[in-house]
């Protein structure tokens, strides 16, 4: 049977635009597998993964699990703290985190974390590839600081990963890219070839976003100011600010409906899929 990772990759398949909507991250550690998968949930901004350390640091059934809080906006910060039982994060009103409380939860937390799907309960290429691409970093330098993770969408793109504080996403990423991701979050940059986006970004401003890094070569670790200018049917504009006095672009993204498998097992579904049809120097202030 052909992986869905296999016929996107040969399709090939632009990931910008794939990432998902998230302003505040919730990681919880987990002594088991993802049998208690109704724990991640999302609502309000708010997305809950449920998550699991290398095999000799995972916490032990009955012991205090770890959890961290990331918040986006207004500029990421990522907080840790424990948990008596991780079902007590189930009673969390995400529509109250998504309005401010819990935000001074725990301690800060200095140190980029990298998510890695791996839930092969949702699709085999995440258990499969994000598996296997887990372990090997975690046995590496600075392996404590990589969880494997519930679902981060894209299957077609696994292995997928989260970079926490800073929201983004990644995918088809090989050993030496991933083992580069918190290094370069360290820095303060990211991996443009692997990025599928940032989540605070709407799909079509992640799309716009990825194009204005392109072109000017940026690689910053943040996601840059973007702003919908207009949605006239299928096509958008988006005005994307580049750093360092550079000004702005405004990138035209095109909507064209598509099929894709986008789980292993299941038939071709309807999706979208954007492609820049240009781009031009925004007026100047």
């Amino acid at each position: 049977m052909t992986h869905c990772s296999e016929l996107s990759r040969a399709g090939g398949e632009a990931m910008p635009g794939t990432a998902p909507l998230a302003t505040i991250w919730v990681v919880v550690e987990h002594p088991t597998g993802w049998a208690d998968a109704p724990l991640a949930r999302a609502g309000s901004g708010v997305r809950v993964l449920m998550a699991r350390a290398g095999r000799d640091r995972s916490p032990q059934p009955g012991r205090a699990a770890r959890v961290w809080v990331a918040h986006l906006d207004p500029e990421p910060t990522l907080r840790v703290g424990t948990v008596a039982d991780p079902a007590e994060v189930a009673g969390w009103d995400l529509a109250g985190m998504a309005a401010g409380a819990l935000r001074g939860w725990g301690h800060p937390d200095p140190d980029p974390l990298l998510l890695v799907c791996a839930n092969g309960r949702r699709d085999r290429c995440c258990g499969l590839h994000g598996g296997r691409l887990a372990q090997h970093l975690q046995a590496g330098q600075g392996g404590d600081r990589v969880l494997t993770s519930t679902h981060l969408g894209g299957h077609r793109f696994a292995p997928t990963a989260l970079v926490l504080p800073t929201g983004a996403l990644h995918g088809r990423l090989s050993a030496d890219a991933a083992a580069d991701l918190i290094p370069l979050a360290r820095s303060g940059s990211t991996a443009a070839a692997s990025l599928r986006g940032f989540s605070t970004h709407t799909a079509v401003q992640q799309v716009a976003e990825a194009h204005a890094r392109r072109v000017s070569g940026h690689t910053g670790g943040l996601p840059l100011e973007v702003r919908t200018l207009s949605e006239d049917g299928p096509e958008a504009r988006v005005r994307v600010w580049l750093p360092g006095g550079l000004g702005a672009l405004d990138v035209r993204v095109l909507a064209e409906p598509a099929r894709a498998v986008l789980s292993c097992g299941r038939p071709a579904e309807a999706t979208t899929r954007w492609h820049v049809v240009g781009h031009a120097a925004a007026p100047r202030a």
